[in-house]
């Protein structure tokens, strides 16, 4: 089932050795963001796993643009995508036992629908950020603790050593501004470009502060090499520091 999309009746990607493959995109991180997924795939009591995808034919083409050159697409995160596009040119005859009905299955489908708008611009009002005296620890992604200063606002993730030493690993960092920092180990680490695009750099809903934590390990990992020298770098210069008589 890797790479064929989930979505009831859909069957992209479920073709010969050969031909060319649909893009997919895997499911969102963000809790809330999820349930709208799930909700649009129209499976009954299902989960989604890691494998699970949906095809970009359920996106409205705002949500994607062009990716690298090993990714023809990926969609745009900061506009919190949603499939809404159920496109019955792409479906099979066949029905599905676990499709949910509805009070009006029996009408015709129409070729393309809008899925759920009224809920997904409520989602929206929940996400935003509007002040920075809205941040709140309920605000904090998993794992994250929550501190509160007169002018700036940090989530943090401790880890501990073999000594049960802790040591902050992952550190967002938002002024009253709402301008962010991100940190790694101490480390300072350069905005994501999906945050930066189009934008003043300044946080302004609760999905943006979900995915930072995504994109801190994945510069942790690609970047590995040059943050522990840092470190090494840090801890030789306290180190040596001689106090001032």
């Amino acid at each position: 089932m890797v790479n064929k999309c989930c979505v009831v009746n859909c069957r992209s990607n479920y073709h010969n050795y050969g031909e060319v493959s649909t893009v997919v995109f895997s499911f969102p991180k963000n809790e809330e963001l999820k349930k709208y997924w799930i909700k649009f795939v129209n499976r009954k009591d299902w989960t989604p796993t890691n494998s699970s995808v949906i095809c970009i034919k359920h996106f409205e083409k705002k949500y994607y643009k062009k990716g690298n050159k090993n990714q023809r697409f990926r969609l745009i995160k900061n506009l919190k995508p949603i499939p809404t596009i159920f496109d019955c040119t792409n479906l099979t005859e066949e029905g599905s036992l676990q499709l949910i009905k509805s009070s009006n299955s029996l009408k015709k489908s129409p070729t393309k629908r809008i899925f759920q708008p009224d809920q997904y611009e409520q989602f929206l009002l929940n996400d935003l950020i509007n002040s920075f005296n809205d941040n709140t620890e309920s605000f904090a992604p998993d794992g994250f603790s929550f501190l509160k200063y007169d002018d700036h606002v940090i989530f943090y993730k401790l880890s501990h050593s073999t000594l049960s030493i802790p040591e902050v690993t992952e550190c967002i960092r938002v002024n009253n501004e709402m301008h962010v920092k991100l940190f790694y180990r101490g480390s300072p680490l350069p905005l994501p470009q999906w945050f930066c695009q189009g934008r003043d750099c300044r946080l302004s809903c609760k999905s943006m502060l979900h995915n930072f934590p995504t994109y801190i390990k994945s510069q942790a990992e690609q970047f590995s090499s040059v943050l522990t020298e840092l470190q090494q770098i840090k801890y030789m210069k306290n180190l040596f520091i001689q106090p001032i008589l």
